[in-house]
């Protein structure tokens, strides 16, 4: 899962590696300066994007390298995607908004779908025949259904607050991130997983998101713009990051 570009080059004596993040449309990419003379571009099994580079390399170049390899990245990204299990296997509880619901699985003919009752069980409805393999793409489905009404609901109301629009957002899943934005195109991709996280840490994100159409980077002035329109956001990202991707 390596591409190779060899470049003739004089590299630097230092042994050590200069990590930073440069982003490719939704793709977050770890770079990895250090003493070597070609590039080299990896995904990880847990789904980590990264390219390792000689340290003279400027983060143009690596984008202008990185922008012939998305179709490639993706692929392998979306391979790992299907490999990972979606929930637990035996599905006797799942997490919806930051809350572990009971849950009821019935065979039945109007399916498939998923209803939370008011009592806050969560019932599984599966096709006649179908095994509990089928759930996860019936979770994923119905999470993604739940979070988008949230999330166009909460851009919505934040819009006019901040002072910004958001031209298009949409849903993937991501290993290392809650959210992305493309501040070109005001665009966001938000983590599906987000769909278990409690409502006050899904409106963080939109926020954190948000926040990078004013600013791009995680600087000072994007701290601010963080304490401007949210200010207890340190605490609910403390409460996002207790497990999976992280902010």
């Amino acid at each position: 899962m390596d591409f190779w570009q060899k470049r003739n080059s004089k590299t630097s004596a230092k042994s050590s590696v200069h990590k930073s993040e440069l982003h490719v449309e939704e793709l977050v990419v770890q770079l990895h300066r250090k003493d070597m003379r070609s590039l080299r571009l990896t995904v990880t099994p847990d789904g980590e994007v990264r390219l390792s580079l000689p340290i003279h390399v400027t983060d143009g170049e690596a984008l202008k390298f990185l922008s012939d390899k998305t179709d490639w990245i993706r692929k392998h990204l979306e391979r790992i995607d299907k490999i990972k299990e979606l929930e637990p296997s035996d599905f006797s509880s799942i997490p919806f908004l930051g809350e572990t619901h009971p849950v009821e699985i019935i065979h039945h003919p109007i399916a498939p779908r998923v209803l939370l009752d008011s009592e806050g069980k969560i019932t599984i409805y599966l096709k006649q025949g179908e095994t509990k393999a089928a759930i996860p793409g019936v979770l994923d489905t119905w999470y993604r259904i739940e979070l988008k009404k949230r999330l166009e609901a909460l851009i919505r109301e934040w819009e006019p607050v901040m002072g910004v629009q958001v031209k298009a957002f949409q849903l993937k899943r991501m290993k290392t991130r809650w959210g992305t934005c493309n501040v070109v195109d005001h665009r966001i991709w938000f983590n599906v997983e987000l769909a278990k996280k409690s409502f006050p840490c899904i409106e963080y994100i939109v926020v954190h998101e948000m926040c990078h159409l004013h600013e791009r980077g995680h600087g000072p002035k994007f701290k601010a713009c963080m304490d401007k329109y949210l200010p207890h956001w340190r605490q609910l990202r403390l409460e996002l990051n207790g497990k999976g991707a992280k902010y």
